[in-house]
């Protein structure tokens, strides 16, 4: 009975190791962040718009540049209860650790748009299927490419009667659909896919409508990104370093929207 008590306790031992060894350390960090975007809209057709965009962005408190992005796509009213759209984004990224501008990223999106009134209130649920390719060589052990994400986002405005002024507020929630799951030897270990939320963003914003073809966007966005960070030796495929990095980010931004 000793002897099944020892080799019991010696294999929980051994469990409890491995256990430690794939969890990961914790990293924190807050910022203040910016975003100026400037955006075209031409309805083509009946219900069918183009939309092209430029989007400055602004991390390390406002000092520094993030990132600088381009959009075009179309956008297709089915009624005045659904949307459905596409787009091309192309992300260009600032590394400031090694002063260079990162490999470029390929960026598409697919989305579904539904809303609904309620007396002065408009609900919209976007939910919207993300794809980025990356540009440079990576272990898929370590990050996915292309990586798949689903962003849900629930929308709430508020229509004020004879005003230019729309207030809203805002909840989204990105899921990962193909992160790679820790192993601690991934020459050893079979590959698999883990899922989890990567990062929860509140935000509250006003719209202001100039004229028809002139509006801007006001808005702040409180967000949290919980990303991991998954390191590997090359030569060995051990775990190496296995880090949570929790991001919490408050954004500020605004847009402008030519509609022609």
């Amino acid at each position: 009975m000793r002897k099944i008590t020892t080799i019991i306790a010696l294999l929980v031992s051994t469990l409890s190791l491995s256990a430690q060894e794939l969890t990961p350390t914790v990293s924190n960090t807050n910022d203040f962040r910016g975003r100026i975007e400037g955006d075209f809209e031409w309805e083509i057709v009946k219900n069918l718009s183009l939309e092209a965009g430029v989007q400055l962005r602004l991390n390390n408190d406002f000092a520094s540049v993030d990132r600088i992005q381009s959009t075009v796509g179309l956008e297709y009213e089915v009624n005045k209860y659904f949307n459905l759209g596409a787009d091309y984004a192309l992300l260009n990224n600032y590394d400031h650790t090694d002063k260079v501008w990162e490999k470029p990223r390929h960026r598409v999106n697919i989305n579904l748009e539904g809303n609904i009134k309620a007396g002065r209130v408009e609900f919209s649920l976007r939910e919207r299927l993300q794809t980025t390719f990356r540009t440079d060589s990576v272990n898929r052990y370590e990050k996915p490419n292309p990586q798949l994400v689903l962003r849900s986002r629930l929308m709430a405005e508020y229509n004020i009667r004879h005003s230019a002024w729309t207030p809203y507020l805002m909840f989204e929630l990105h899921n990962t659909l193909n992160a790679p799951k820790v192993v601690a030897n991934f020459k050893e270990d079979k590959f698999g896919i883990d899922n989890y939320i990567t990062r929860y963003r509140a935000g509250i914003g006003v719209k202001y409508r100039i004229t028809r073809s002139h509006r801007l966007d006001f808005y702040y966005y409180f967000d949290y990104d919980r990303g991991y960070n998954i390191d590997y030796k090359g030569n060995k495929g051990d775990l190496k370093g296995y880090v949570q990095e929790n991001e919490f980010r408050h954004i500020f931004g605004i847009s402008y929207k030519f509609k022609l």
